[in-house]
């Protein structure tokens, strides 16, 4: 099947990170960190992907604000392979501009739609689920989604209720979805994680580009035929990064996107969704768009002395040092010029916290 499928990695590597602040900047994108210390969040995606479809080409798309920044990230080999929204109106938009830009030409390509800042923590085992989750997505004709069995209650993400197991895939477990529910309560979420194959949303969706397009058209329908009728110009082009360096392109898309809906595709499209598919992954995950998870993943690299405290995380630089004394339940984010003091059950909020920031014209220096 490998050779007689066409395949293209969307890594989507536009997200403003607003929750892992102060350690996210306007000058330093999520994407741009490294959890190892070695690779960045995007050039480890990269990596991961590579030997998944060895034929498959790689689209980047990031936001006009953190475009330089993203291609200096990347391989040499890949930084032409890089499209620009004019601003971010979250992740529909995103994937939709990418399935118009691909589908112009190749309606019948699969995309593999990957965020740029998740950690896994066994690169084999999620090439075999990504490689199933494309197999399935070929012979079902729909929207595959990968699902991450819960380890506890997570308000932060996504939740995938799925049926009954498919027949005639070996590799990993694969289900039909039968509801999609993006972001409950806490309590929700503990209720949802004691029933039977229920998963979390890993953000990862496989379908031909003309499918993504028909499932946007039904549920976004004002926004696909805003985005739809770019297609017919860039399919003059040989690739969709050349049409979208053309000035008058950039103009027109620029002008499409002010009239765009701001909507996840989550949100969006997924929650409406019934005829999808979920295969599930059994590796290592986290999405780390928040301190909670981020220090699941990342190493501890501050050193920390407690006294008579406990439930304490520092994230900062090796010299410097943090000293609690009779407190508990505390996340402490060190940087040169800004601090976070947070409750780890609170991590979530921060991104109110940056909002309360850019809103304050002596604060908007630290962001």
């Amino acid at each position: 099947m490998s050779s007689a499928v066409s395949v293209t990695f969307v890594v989507m590597a536009g997200g403003k990170g607003e929750r892992l602040w102060p350690l996210v900047r306007a000058n330093r994108p999520k994407v741009c960190l490294s959890v190892d210390g070695q690779r960045s969040l995007i050039e480890a995606t990269l990596q991961r992907l590579r030997l998944v479809w060895p034929a498959a080409q790689c689209l980047v798309v990031t936001t006009q604000g953190q475009a330089d920044l993203v291609r200096a990230a990347l391989p040499a080999a890949l930084r032409q392979s890089v499209i620009v929204e004019p601003q971010a109106k979250n992740t529909a938009a995103c994937i939709t501009l990418a399935a118009v830009a691909l589908g112009a030409r190749s309606p019948q390509r699969i995309m593999v739609v990957v965020p740029a800042d998740h950690w896994v923590g066994s690169t084999s085992q999620f090439q075999k689920t990504l490689r199933c989750a494309i197999r399935a997505a070929v012979a079902y004709d729909t929207i595959v989604t990968i699902g991450i069995p819960p380890k506890a209650p997570h308000p932060g993400l996504g939740y995938l209720c799925t049926g009954a197991r498919l027949e005639g895939f070996r590799s990993s477990a694969v289900f039909q979805m039968e509801r999609f529910i993006e972001k409950p309560s806490r309590q929700q979420a503990s209720e949802l994680i004691r029933k039977p194959q229920t998963f979390w949303n890993s953000g990862i969706f496989v379908a031909t580009a003309d499918k993504f397009l028909e499932y946007a058209h039904e549920w976004l329908p004002d926004n696909t035929r805003r985005l739809a009728r770019l297609g017919k110009l860039l399919a003059r082009y040989r690739t969709p990064v050349e049409a979208m360096a053309t000035p008058s392109i950039l103009m027109r898309v620029k002008r499409t996107y002010q009239a765009l809906r701001s909507v996840s595709f989550d949100r969006g499209i997924m929650c409406h969704l019934r005829q999808g598919l979920v295969v599930q992954g059994d590796f290592p995950w986290a999405d780390l768009g928040s301190w909670d998870n981020w220090v699941k993943a990342a190493p501890n690299a501050c050193r920390l002395v407690n006294v008579e405290s406990g439930n304490i995380t520092a994230i900062g630089r090796e010299d410097h040092l943090v000293a609690a004394v009779g407190v508990r339940n505390l996340l402490v984010v060190h940087t040169a010029n800004a601090t976070l003091l947070c409750h780890p059950q609170k991590a979530q909020a921060v991104r109110d916290l940056v909002k309360r920031l850019a809103r304050n014209e002596d604060l908007a220096r630290f962001l």
